[in-house]
This record gives structure tokens, C-alpha cells and sequence, in this order.
């Protein structure tokens, strides 16, 4: 009968982990393995949800001012000298109402940017640098955006 094939055959069987020092332990497993053995740690990845954070937050920075200027020149070029009744005709602008939906479109991406970012702070085992810094750049816009809305109620 051969000696790996039967059931316990034994304690001081070396036969079967011929590199194994400890004749007691026969499942084969270390409970650590030895100094020279370890391997150093791997360094940490960046969040993936992170850096998605901060590319959202730079692109929603990139349409506001795409948006900021193109509206600029499009009210510019159409009006001259103003009254006060063509004041109020260019809230009604097609431009002016197309850049207030593009400004909406990009406080949406920076919601979207700030509840990505948080999901990256919360992620173990990743560096968190993105993620720091795409929150607070969509949080910061997003405080811009509300500020904005308090100072033009103020002033109605």
C-alpha cells in the first residue's frame, strides 16, 4: 500500500512536502512566510473613480466658458445701443436660452462629478489624489452655481 494513497499514514510522513522542515504540520501550509520570502507591496493605483471625477470637472469647466463666450459673441453681434425695452427682449434671446440649458448640462456633470468623486474617496487600497481634487473642483463649481442664484434673487 502506498503511503499517499491511505489515509493518515502517518505524522512523519516528509514524503509527501519533501521541502518542508516541520514534521508536525502536514497540511503543507506556513503560517507566514519567511522574511526573504515576502514580497514588497505593490504601490497603490490611482481611483478610477477619482481620476472620472476630475475629467468631468474639467470638461463641465471647459463648456462653461465655451458656453460664457459663445453666448457673449452671439448677443453682442445681434443688439447695438440698448433701451430698456430691448433689455428685457434678450432674456428671450435663442442664445441666452440656450446657454441657460447648457449651463444646466453642466451642473448636472458636476453633480455627477461630485457623487463620482466621493465614491473614489471611499474606495480602499487607491490613492485618493484625483479624487480630492475632482471633488472639490465640482463641489467648488457647484458652490459657484448656487452663489450665482442667491445674488441674482437678491438684486430682483
Amino acid at each position: 500500500m502506498d503511503n499517499r494513497d491511505s489515509y493518515n499514514s502517518g505524522y512523519n510522513n516528509t514524503d509527501q512536502n519533501p521541502g518542508h522542515a516541520d514534521p508536525y504540520n502536514n497540511n503543507g501550509y506556513e503560517a507566514y512566510p519567511p522574511d526573504h520570502e515576502r514580497q514588497p507591496m505593490a504601490p497603490l493605483k490611482h481611483s478610477g473613480p477619482g481620476i472620472a471625477s476630475f475629467v468631468i470637472g474639467l470638461v463641465a469647466i471647459l463648456g462653461y466658458v465655451l458656453i460664457f463666450f459663445i453666448a457673449t459673441m452671439a448677443v453682442n453681434e445681434s443688439i447695438g445701443v440698448l433701451t430698456p425695452l430691448q433689455t428685457e427682449e434678450i432674456a428671450l434671446h435663442p442664445a441666452v436660452a440656450l446657454a441657460s440649458l447648457a449651463i444646466l448640462v453642466c451642473l448636472i456633470l458636476n453633480l455627477a462629478g461630485g457623487i463620482v468623486g466621493i465614491i473614489g474617496l471611499v474606495l480602499k487600497n487607491r490613492k485618493k489624489v484625483f479624487a480630492i481634487i475632482g471633488t472639490l473642483l465640482n463641489g467648488i463649481m457647484i458652490l459657484l452655481f448656487v452663489a450665482l442664484i442667491l445674488v441674482g434673487m437678491t438684486l430682483m
